[in-house]
């Protein structure tokens, strides 16, 4: 259990801080270096949300405080786990311990509790560097310090003992976090104190295993990537002595694409000058009488009993749809409107029949609105 970080360090870890609270946990996270401060690092509401923010390529150091977590100060005895669990299993607890000849310094934990932080990291396949619990990596904040405090207030009164209290004053969560991140980065380089009387959670050979694995992951990476320099070069090369062929086949791709939309513009101007003509040849105005003279004509003709609701010219054929011929009846003019009575509308058909462009005059339909208004609806037909 005790950690020869020496030779073996990566450059930088994913640091969890987990502060197990009742019903309201708080993780912080950050990737951390020997440059690393407290403001750098973040809080997450899920170990899962830190999973996905972490780079899985680097190890994991987790530390838990809180529900679930104890410390003591005890005497040094080579039982001294024996006594602080009294009817509990050893194998079914996490301990951290700082010993010194005269006390020792242990934080422990049931392995159920912290398991529940440790599972999403190793469901991603990342590596478990360090688990610390409680105050005992405390002992490393600072160099020679007589007194450490955060949330608990670590006192060193000789060279022999260590003694644990629970800090009374209310400190932020940012400074104690600051405490703790400072420790765990000083303890992870070898900053002040020796490591040789620090034990932490993770056993020896699980955590050799996990160098070891480590290790031969680098290796992979660094052999994979030489693999994939290999073949991207090979295909660098391929490209540059195929690239003409391709910029060629390129080349005609677009000029016949460039021809191909040119067919397309004269196929769409020849459709419209179609379309155009057809209007200018239906509006009348290549004929003796345009649509205008008909207009005037049938405003002079019309007697002030006789109102229009509505005179339609040339009505279409069909309704404009695109790319259709546009079709209009010229033989038809359509009147809709209102008289005084069926005199004063007979009278006006009697007039318009006598003129030279009239072919004959249709009523379509005629009803009185009341005793002093009729409707009307009537159809000219023209001399073609």
């Amino acid at each position: 259990m005790k950690i020869p970080f020496k030779n073996s360090v990566p450059k930088k870890y994913n640091l969890i801080l987990v502060n197990n609270q009742a019903g309201n946990t708080l993780f912080h996270f950050a990737c951390i270096t020997e440059q690393t401060l407290a403001h750098d690092m973040v809080s997450f509401e899920s170990l899962e949300e830190i999973i996905k923010k972490a780079d899985k390529k680097i190890p994991f150091i987790v530390h838990v405080r809180g529900v679930g977590i104890l410390a003591r100060s005890v005497e040094n005895a080579p039982n001294y786990k024996e006594r602080l669990l009294v009817s509990g299993r050893e194998e079914d607890f996490y301990f951290n311990s700082y010993e010194r000849s005269g006390s020792i310094l242990v934080s422990f934990a049931r392995k159920n509790v912290i398991d529940e932080f440790l599972a999403p990291i190793e469901a991603v396949k990342g590596f478990i560097w360090a688990l610390y619990l409680g105050p005992s990596v405390l002992t490393f904040k600072g160099e020679r310090l007589n007194t450490v405090e955060s949330d608990y207030v670590l006192s060193f009164p000789s060279s022999e003992q260590v003694i644990l209290a629970k800090n009374e004053k209310e400190l932020s969560e940012k400074q104690i976090q600051a405490s703790y991140l400072e420790a765990i980065i000083n303890y992870t380089w070898q900053k002040n104190s020796s490591a040789e009387s620090f034990y932490q959670a993770i056993d020896e050979e699980v955590l050799n295993q996990t160098k070891i694995n480590y290790k031969d992951y680098k290796r992979f990476r660094i052999i994979g990537l030489s693999i994939l320099s290999f073949f991207l070069v090979t295909l660098t090369i391929n490209y540059f002595l195929v690239n003409h062929l391709n910029q060629v086949a390129a080349d005609y791709e677009q000029e016949i694409a460039g021809y191909q939309d040119n067919f397309a513009v004269i196929d769409r101007i020849k459709q419209e000058k179609q379309r155009k003509l057809i209007l200018f040849q239906n509006s009348g105005m290549q004929s003796h009488n345009l649509l205008s003279y008909y207009a005037d004509e049938v405003g002079a003709s019309v007697p002030k009993e006789i109102q229009f609701t509505e005179m339609e010219l040339f009505p279409l054929t069909q309704q404009l749809k695109p790319k259709h011929k546009v079709e209009t009846d010229n033989s038809k003019i359509i009147i809709q409107g209102i008289t005084l009575n069926s005199k004063v509308l007979d009278d006006w058909m009697e007039d318009l029949e006598q003129k030279e462009w009239v072919q004959s005059v249709e009523v379509i339909n005629y009803s009185r609105l009341d005793d002093r208004n009729s409707i009307f609806h009537i159809i000219i037909h023209l001399h073609q």
